[in-house]
């Protein structure tokens, strides 16, 4: 259902979250897991129907920006991706319990779009393909 994601890097505190969220609602391939000297941490490699999708770097030093000791911190504000059908798509993440905006429409280019949050809080924007 996924068509395409544009590159990022993710910096998380919460490995098991983020993984999950990413691999098992939104069907990435795990692809390549390794030790980043620039973060000092986990470097994780996703990909989506064979192709590099993007970066996840867990670092510890993270939790220590978050407020709340339970807090998990991400160093992305937001970033989107394209999906066939965008209503088909945030019906899915409602089977999965997760909360999305309503489907609208994009004035100037006509098509739909939503939006909803990881468990980490980055936005993160559907659009219609």
């Amino acid at each position: 259902m996924l068509k395409q994601f544009h590159h990022l890097c993710l910096v998380s505190s919460d490995y098991e979250a983020t993984i999950k969220f990413y691999v098992d609602t939104l069907g990435f391939t795990l692809y390549r897991e390794s030790f980043s000297n620039n973060w000092n941490g986990r470097k994780l490699e996703l990909y989506y129907n064979g192709q590099y999708m993007l970066e996840i770097f867990v670092v510890e030093k993270a939790k220590r920006r978050g407020q709340n000791p339970g807090e998990v911190y991400a160093g992305l504000n937001h970033f989107s991706f394209l999906v066939d059908d965008v209503e088909a798509f945030v019906r899915k993440l409602h089977d999965d319990n997760i909360e999305t905006s309503e489907v609208k429409l994009d004035k100037n280019t006509g098509k739909k779009y939503a939006f909803f949050y990881d468990p980490d809080g980055t936005k993160l924007e559907i659009y219609e393909s």
